[in-house]
């Protein structure tokens, strides 16, 4: 529903953008369907094909990784601090990274804006495996925002 909901939003709108979707459990034809379904309940003419395009990047299969996707995760948290989880969100980001380098045509000169879409549940399942980042991570020292003297708006 959301890569159909994107895809419809970027269509009607001036942005026009073109979206890209990663699909981590299914085939892309299956995904295909889906959104195709949800655009003939609006009673459009659209084409799901034509809106969106949907790569394979399930890897090994759901919930199943390769040591390169768990390194990726990894990574990619300990460089930017933003933890993709393995199951999803991970899966799409290697994915669309792997794409851009195999069809760099696709993508030059292209704003990209990768939607995460949380997954974090996906996490525990791979504990030991994600297990040697842990000693990077630390609690960020921040200060309040709009600290008060009465104490409202106190973030922290």
């Amino acid at each position: 529903g959301t890569i159909a909901g994107l895809a419809l939003g970027s269509k009607l709108s001036s942005l026009k953008a073109k979206v890209h979707a990663f699909s981590v459990c299914d085939d892309p034809g299956y995904f295909h369907s889906y959104v195709q379904d949800l655009i003939d309940g609006l009673h459009s003419d659209l084409r799901s094909h034509d809106l969106v395009n949907i790569e394979n990047a399930k890897g090994l299969g759901y919930a199943m990784n390769t040591a390169e996707e768990l390194k990726f995760v990894k990574d990619i948290a300990t460089a930017t601090g933003i933890v993709l989880d393995p199951v999803y969100s991970g899966k799409a980001a290697y994915g669309m990274l792997k794409d851009m380098g195999a069809n760099p045509a696709k993508w030059e000169g292209r704003k990209i804006l990768f939607v995460h879409t949380g997954g974090l549940l996906g996490l525990y399942d791979k504990v030991d495996e994600l297990s040697s980042l842990s000693g990077s991570w630390r609690r960020m020292d921040l200060e309040e925002s709009v600290p008060r003297k009465d104490g409202t708006g106190k973030m922290f």
